[in-house]
């Protein structure tokens, strides 16, 4: 069998052995089914998240993409402007180590699925503490209750 050169991932270097069903549309069209893409995808990922090396910018945009974030969002979760990471994407300028390496963090507890995503969910939480509007500094307040700290409140 054939392989298949997989550039529909934005990624150039994928090929697929198998998994796969090409079939012959009008003319010269071809229509292809990928099973389990959303599989492949995570393969892919992990793939991503473990390779050694610096991501480039379709590797970074892969992440993006699959995660569903807007450049703007994966922006806030790494504290840059959408700018930045599209610079990234374009391979216009190289990510930060550690942004990077965050980049890694986020998309390995997504694709691990922890505990139903909290390490993503807790990210994207502290992303947004950015969007507010810097509020007076409350009192913090706390005790100690059987040897474990809790806010009074």
């Amino acid at each position: 069998m054939k392989k298949y050169h997989y550039t529909e991932c934005g990624l150039d270097n994928v090929y697929l052995i198998n998994g796969f069903k090409i079939t012959k549309k009008r003319g010269n069209d071809e229509e292809i089914f990928i099973h389990d893409i959303h599989g492949l995808h995570r393969k892919i990922g992990t793939l991503l998240v473990f390779k050694q090396g610096r991501l480039n910018g379709s590797e970074i945009k892969f992440i993006r993409a699959t995660l569903d974030l807007t450049q703007k969002r994966l922006g806030a979760f790494l504290g840059v402007d959408y700018q930045t990471v599209l610079l990234w994407e374009k391979n216009k300028i190289v990510i930060s180590k550690t942004a990077e390496h965050l980049l890694r963090i986020i998309f390995f507890s997504y694709l691990a699925r922890d505990a139903d995503n909290a390490i993503y969910h807790k990210i994207n939480e502290i992303a947004d503490l950015d969007a507010h509007v810097a509020q007076e500094e409350k009192k913090i307040e706390l005790k100690e209750v059987n040897k474990k700290w809790h806010l009074v409140a």
